[in-house]
Formats: C-alpha cells, structure tokens, sequence
C-alpha cells in the first residue's frame, strides 16, 4: 500500500486539481509566515507563495514519485524570497542612481538658469505627471513620507507607490534633460 504522500504525489503528477487544492490548502499559510521571515511586507510574502504555486501546477507533472511536497514547496519558497531580494536590492540601487541623477542635473540647472525659471520648469513638469504619479511624487519629494506610508495614507500597495515613483521619476528625467 502507497503512502498518502506517494498517493498525493501521483494524483499531482496527473493534474489533478483537486489533489493541488489540497496541497495549497494544507501549506499555504505555513509558507506564508516562512517567506515573512525572508520579506518585509505581508504583500510581498503572498506575492512569493503565488509565484511558487503557480511555478508548483505547471511543473507538477515532473514531480519525481518519490518527490516530498514539503521539501520541495520550503525549497521553492526559499529561493523565491531570495530572488526577490536580490532584485529589490537591484531596484534600490536604481532609485538611489535616478535620485542622485535627477539631484546633480538639478543642481547643473540651477547653474544655468535663473532660479524662478528652473523652479517653474520643475513644477510645471511634476504637475504633468498623471495624477496618482504626482500626488505619490509630491508625497515623497515635498512631505518627506516613506513608501510605506505613501502607501498606508492613500490605501493602496507599497509595490503601487514603487512602481508610480518609477515612472514618476523616468518621466522627470526625460521631460528636463534639456536642464543639463
């Protein structure tokens, strides 16, 4: 007689996704608070255990017979949160390089043009942005607040505030490069 892991681990190998519902039902919230251990936000921990379980049902019919679950969703979970630190280091390292950027053509600017007219030319391209991208930009740049609080004051995600900084800054970036 099969163990009920072999048991589960054959139903996977066939796509049965009543055996996957069982899978992510019994692990899910223990992978949970293993990938929090790796990752600053709730969000982000979710965000990993999604993109393990999805990576889990289209690779499952690989699954070795003799595969344990267990093992292989706190491995996956594992490298997952690394990766993604990995790459939250990249993207920090790029913030920083667009701030100083944006910082050191400001100041280039200030050199060249009278003060009230880089000033305008300033603002008039931050109230360009479109309105979320600018209200974040304003909330970060003028008021001083953190992503985290950007993102706790207007409800909504710290990848949100993220991504709207991004495109806030790049935009800025493209629309005064003439400032140099």
């Amino acid at each position: 007689m099969q163990s009920p892991e072999k048991v589960l681990v054959d139903r996977l190998r066939n796509k049965d996704p009543h055996a996957f519902a069982k899978v992510f039902e019994d692990y899910y919230q223990r992978l949970h608070s293993y990938a929090q251990r790796f990752l600053d936000t709730s969000e982000d921990a979710e965000e990993a255990i999604q993109e393990v379980f999805v990576k889990f049902w289209e690779k499952c019919e690989d699954l070795a017979p003799d595969s344990s679950i267990k093992s292989y969703l706190y491995r996956s979970v594992h490298n997952t949160c690394l990766n993604t630190l990995k790459h939250q280091k990249v993207k920090d390292s790029y913030r920083q390089y667009v701030i100083h950027y944006l910082e050191h053509s400001q100041e280039m600017h200030t050199e060249q043009l009278p003060n009230d007219e880089v000033s305008k030319r300033i603002y008039s391209a931050i109230d360009d942005l479109p309105a979320r991208c600018s209200e974040i930009f304003k909330l970060s740049r003028y008021e001083g607040l953190k992503y985290q609080e950007i993102a706790d004051h207007l409800g909504i995600s710290i990848k949100t505030v993220e991504v709207q900084m991004g495109k806030a800054l790049r935009t800025l970036r493209e629309n005064l490069k003439d400032l140099k």
